[in-house]
């Protein structure tokens, strides 16, 4: 790849954060959004002890001004989009179903869907004029399993594979490959941790009982480093996984296996 920005969603957060250091050391400039500045400054001085350049715009991926302005920058400030990493999301209120308001429901979909759409849509018009580009997509190696008390989060998470279907089929003819990336359900990110105690407490369990039954449910009885799925995520969004698109990488220390 040349000197185009990756753009990376969900910056402040422990995959962003990871993946933005590894670009950085193979001279990636980075655009980082989210919705806290202050982690995105952190992640930021990160990439800059790395040797890298990052571009921070705090904002909200589910804001259509906001997305344009975050790829107008990527456009003005290094010439182009060369990938997206996309992992903004919410887990929502942990809750059955039968209990989830219209607005819970509504809110997790514009967080994690509306995002998408509109990351995806702002970075195709510059990736398909320049006839290549690599976009990533995260979901959640959850909704393979399927876990309680995450019905809206897991079908927005469905939806991503699907969705990143289709888009490969319709635009990888002209230079640009889409893929979902699917990490553990364990991964040490702030959605995880967000989430964790109030599924042990709806389930009935300490939360210090969780951890230890979610880890014995992957083959390798632990959980993935934030580091371990940015490197896959890296993977996906150069050139060394130039012939892979409309695919689903699943990266879960062996829980759906």
């Amino acid at each position: 790849m040349d000197h185009q920005a990756v753009v990376i969603t969900g910056a402040g957060g422990g995959l962003g954060s990871a993946a933005a250091m590894l670009l950085a050391r193979r001279g990636y400039p980075l655009v980082l959004t989210g919705r806290t500045r202050a982690t995105l400054d952190a992640t930021a001085a990160l990439v800059t002890q790395a040797g890298g350049a990052a571009l921070v715009i705090a904002g909200d991926a589910s804001d259509e001004v906001h997305v344009g302005a975050v790829f107008a920058a990527a456009a003005a400030h290094f010439g182009g989009c060369a990938a997206v990493l996309h992992g903004a999301a919410t887990h929502g209120t942990p809750m059955r179903l039968v209990d989830v308001p219209l607005e819970e429901w509504e809110h997790v979909m514009a967080t994690n869907l509306r995002s998408t759409f509109l990351v995806t849509r702002s970075a195709l018009r510059l990736m398909v004029p320049a006839g290549r580009g690599s976009i990533v997509l995260v979901s959640s190696a959850g909704v393979l399993r399927g876990f309680p008390l995450a019905a809206p989060y897991a079908a927005t998470k469905s939806a991503l594979v699907g969705f990143a279907r289709t888009l490969a089929a319709e635009v990888s003819p002209e230079g640009v490959r889409v893929n979902v990336l699917t990490p553990g359900a364990m991964t040490e990110t702030a959605i995880f941790h967000s989430a964790m105690p109030g599924i042990a407490r709806e389930m009935g369990f300490g939360e210090d009982e969780m951890i230890p039954l979610l880890e014995g449910m992957s083959a390798l009885r632990r959980p993935c480093s934030c580091e371990e799925i940015a490197r896959a995520a890296v993977f996906m969004l150069t050139d060394d996984a130039s012939a892979m698109t409309g695919q689903n990488l699943v990266v879960d220390a062996g829980l759906t296996t």
